[in-house]
């Protein structure tokens, strides 16, 4: 989960509903005002993420010349989604993407972001003729391995499958707040976390926690798909090891760009600096950032 800094949208970056075969879709959306856009942009977000995680990026990205549309997936915020555990399948979330990047006309720009990331890397995978380029945004080849992680996750999918999605959070809430470095956001912030969190169908945000832990492998299946691929992390990144997120980048067989000054939410913490190693990466541009 990333925490905006604002919740004000940038002039010209707008809600708006998606329609596709596979049913209809909450965006945030920005267009160039000036000229054909180079293309589109498909951002997607992470767990107990939404749209909103890119905002910043959306703007940046638009300013670049290039249609930036980011989503909630099925079931996440304002997207609606069923309340049935077989929906949620990495198969099904990817199987959406796909029809997103259709009804943007195809070649998309693919970004995942975190557990994003794996559902962008599904969608490759099902269908790489509607995907220009695929970047993996602080995300990780898998289901995450520690014990310690795996338990929380366990725990969390166990709480939303057997208690009101209110008292998960106020839960939740409290075990953030014993972290180190915990901070506190301003009001309007608070009330948007608390707002989104409970916002998701239960099944969804249950399932997807799930697939954190369980998620197959599958980046030998991606490379072998030929969409050029991106593999981007901050600097001081926490979701997977960075170690694991370097392997990963080897077996693609690309270099994995580091973000200088960001940690697991570079979209909000460097968006100008995040937007410009995409978009270099898209014009396939000479990559002048520090890389590990």
């Amino acid at each position: 989960m990333s925490t905006p800094r604002t919740l004000t949208l940038p002039d010209g970056v707008h809600p708006d509903t998606l329609e596709t075969e596979r049913g209809s879709f909450a965006t945030l959306t920005a267009v160039p005002d000036i000229g054909t856009p180079l293309g589109t942009v498909l951002l997607v977000p992470g767990w107990t993420g939404s749209k909103e995680d890119f905002t910043p990026l959306v703007d940046h990205l638009c300013r670049y010349g290039w249609r930036t549309v980011a989503v909630d997936l099925r079931g996440q915020y304002e997207t609606p989604g069923p309340d049935d555990a077989s929906a949620y399948t990495l198969a099904e979330l990817g199987a959406d993407v796909v029809a997103i990047s259709k009804a943007l006309g195809g070649y998309s720009q693919l970004v995942g972001h975190s557990f994003g990331g794996l559902v962008a890397r599904e969608a490759v995978l099902i269908d790489p003729s509607v995907f220009s380029t695929i970047t993996l945004l602080c995300s990780g080849p898998g289901a995450f391995t520690d014990e310690e992680t795996l338990q929380s996750l366990q725990m969390l999918a166990f709480g939303l499958e057997n208690l009101p999605i209110e008292q998960v959070y106020e839960l939740k809430l409290q075990h953030d707040r014993q972290a180190p470095g915990y901070v506190l956001p301003p009001d309007d912030i608070v009330e948007f976390l608390r707002k989104r969190f409970t916002g998701n169908v239960p099944t969804s945000l249950a399932q997807i926690t799930r697939r954190l832990t369980d998620a197959e492998d599958k980046t030998d299946q991606l490379a072998k798909t030929g969409v050029r691929t991106q593999v981007l992390y901050g600097e001081t990144d926490d979701g997977w090891p960075i170690p694991v997120q370097q392997e990963m980048a080897g077996r693609l067989g690309v270099e994995a760009t580091v973000i200088p000054g960001a940690g697991h939410s570079p979209a909000i913490e460097q968006p100008a600096a995040t937007a410009r190693l995409l978009v270099d990466f898209f014009h396939d541009y000479p990559n002048l950032t520090t890389t590990s």
